[in-house]
């Protein structure tokens, strides 16, 4: 495997950007083949891990751990942060070619925040720690390096601009053609369904859409809202017949649509006005219809994305997590089912998400869900224990003291 990955780059031009890496981040830096061979190592390995590889852990948990974390930066397609069986945290990037995975390069351990005794007492192997050794650890973790979220969400950006162009690879151009060719194929569905209707009808239709599409906007489901927006431009195409210029007019009538909702939920008016003339620049560049629509969409992103800023601080992972917590409350939503669709292990996802956000994942969701319950609190005909159910909470019992806590009154003083 190693063949095959220095006969695309040159040894020593990986060799160089690791270095330099290594040297800027004084993180240990390993790049390993697929099966997890070692190929290139930088810096020296952190005390605390030798400590625990010579007396408490197998060598060979670090090297799968290390293995499954290039797969998994590979299913991604990019910079894969995780936390390791010792609670330690690192960075995978995938170096892949033609959809396969060459290697993987690895950066770490590091820690979140400055390190206290909990984190030698929480290790699997704990009771079976001599007290020195114990010690001994606890003395290694204050060598260990500290970074912070933030920090360490700009490191794994500038990885994926560093170790992108490393190898030739057609990953971006195939996702956008896929997500064009989904997009394609769900508002010719549209257009046949309106092809069927009468004039009247579909004209009725499109302004139902355009004002649920506004309310979806608001409450940020940002799945319902693509869905809407290939429904309507699917409207517009039918309707138009296909003219560029037609279809150029309803689409700045949407986004002004859009911007406006926008800025009455507290998205910045700058912000907007500024997104607003980005795409008006962009619509007139373009001349192929799939890309004005795939635009469409990208822009009633950016407009939800500005609404919600100061709730997920530009995080963009906290941003993912945020709209798929709002899109899908009512289920069983666990911690490890966020985070595994955001991109993020279990463990740096928790504390991610309570530190940007400001409190744990279990108390964000039940706040979404109690808010959510309002609306259905207002119709007498859903019972308590039925709205509980629908909102996603185990029980009635659970339901009213989450709403107190939260609200104040019980949900029955609330209706009344």
């Amino acid at each position: 495997m190693a063949v095959s990955l220095f006969s695309l780059v040159s040894e020593q031009r990986i060799h160089d950007i690791l270095q330099n890496l290594q040297e800027f981040t004084g993180l240990a830096i390993q790049l390993i083949d697929a099966d997890g061979v070692l190929l290139q190592s930088f810096g020296q390995s952190a005390s605390y891990c030798s400590i625990l590889k010579k007396n408490v852990f197998d060598r060979s948990k670090c090297f799968d751990m290390h293995v499954k974390a290039g797969r998994q930066a590979q299913v991604l397609g990019e910079a894969y942060i995780f936390s390791c069986h010792a609670g330690l945290n690192h960075i995978a990037f995938p170096l892949i070619h033609q959809k396969e995975l060459l290697g993987s390069v690895i950066l770490g351990p590091f820690l979140l925040s400055p390190p206290d005794s909990s984190m030698v007492a929480m290790l699997p192997e704990h009771s079976h720690l001599t007290v020195p050794l114990a010690l001994e650890l606890f003395e290694a973790l204050g060598d260990m390096v500290v970074m912070e979220p933030t920090k360490v969400n700009q490191l794994k950006k500038l990885l994926d601009n560093l170790l992108s162009p490393v190898l030739p690879g057609e990953r971006v151009v195939l996702l956008e053609n896929q997500r064009k060719m989904a997009q394609q194929a769900r508002i010719n569905e549209t257009i046949q369904v309106m092809k069927e209707e009468e004039p009247d009808q579909s004209i009725l239709d499109f302004y139902k859409k355009e004002k649920a599409l506004l309310e979806k906007v608001k409450s940020g489901t940002m799945t319902e809202v693509k869905a809407l927006l290939n429904e309507l431009m699917g409207y517009v195409l039918f309707s138009e017949g296909g003219k560029i210029e037609s279809v150029r007019v309803h689409t700045i009538e949407l986004a002004t649509l859009l911007s406006r909702v926008a800025i009455d939920c507290g998205a910045r008016v700058d912000s907007i006005y500024r997104l607003n003339s980005q795409f008006i620049f962009r619509l007139y560049q373009e001349d192929a219809i799939e890309d004005i629509c795939m635009m469409m969409q990208e822009v009633a992103e950016s407009f939800m994305n500005a609404m919600f800023v100061k709730e997920d601080q530009g995080n963009p992972y906290i941003r993912k997590a945020l709209q798929f917590m709002r899109n899908n409350y009512s289920e069983k939503l666990e911690l490890a089912r966020v985070a595994e669709y955001v991109g993020l292990s279990a463990n740096y996802f928790s504390t991610l998400f309570h530190h940007t956000v400001g409190m744990r994942f279990r108390d964000y969701l039940c706040k979404i869900r109690v808010e959510e319950s309002k609306a259905l609190l207002l119709s007498k005909q859903y019972s308590l224990s039925d709205i509980a159910v629908a909102m996603g909470f185990p029980d009635q019992s659970y339901y009213c003291k989450a709403f107190k806590r939260l609200v104040g009154v019980t949900p029955g003083k609330y209706r009344a």
